[in-house]
């Protein structure tokens, strides 16, 4: 392989490095007690959003996942483009049919073809679990 070569696919594979990494926000908080501050400011976020577009009919650019850990007191925040998102599920639409040995959508109970395309849904909510041990709040922005 010439140097020329090498250089480019070096450079190709550190410019998709840093463009994936900057896609992606993940955040892990750990020992917190309660997670009422944090929830707080991501409710705001929603009711914003929903204020914005109360019949949920604009363009859903981010999905955002939450996730608190009562037992662990681990608050986890991610968040991704949904193009990115969209193009990992068509992935896991296409390895689940391919893959026929382990069928992932009925041992997980999942409806790929239900929630591949998740922008069809609008900024908004999405989901939203709150026991007394555990949080998770999904929703599009």
């Amino acid at each position: 392989m010439d140097t020329k070569r090498i250089i480019y696919q070096t450079a190709l594979l550190l410019f998709m490095l840093v463009f994936l990494c900057s896609c992606f926000n993940l955040n892990i908080i750990k020992n917190v007690k309660s997670p009422d501050k944090y929830f707080r400011k991501a409710y705001r976020q929603i009711e914003e959003i929903h204020k914005k577009y109360p019949r949920r009919n604009g363009q859903a650019h981010t999905l955002h996942v939450w996730i608190y850990d009562g037992k662990g007191r681990k608050l986890i925040r991610a968040s991704a483009p949904i193009l990115i998102v969209n193009h990992v599920m068509d992935s896991g639409v296409d390895t689940d049919r391919v893959d026929q040995e382990f069928d992932f959508e009925e041992k997980y109970d999942i409806d790929w073809d239900g929630i591949k395309d998740l922008d069809q849904f609008g900024p908004g909510l999405l989901f939203e679990l709150d026991d007394e041990k555990s949080r998770i709040l999904i929703w599009l922005e």
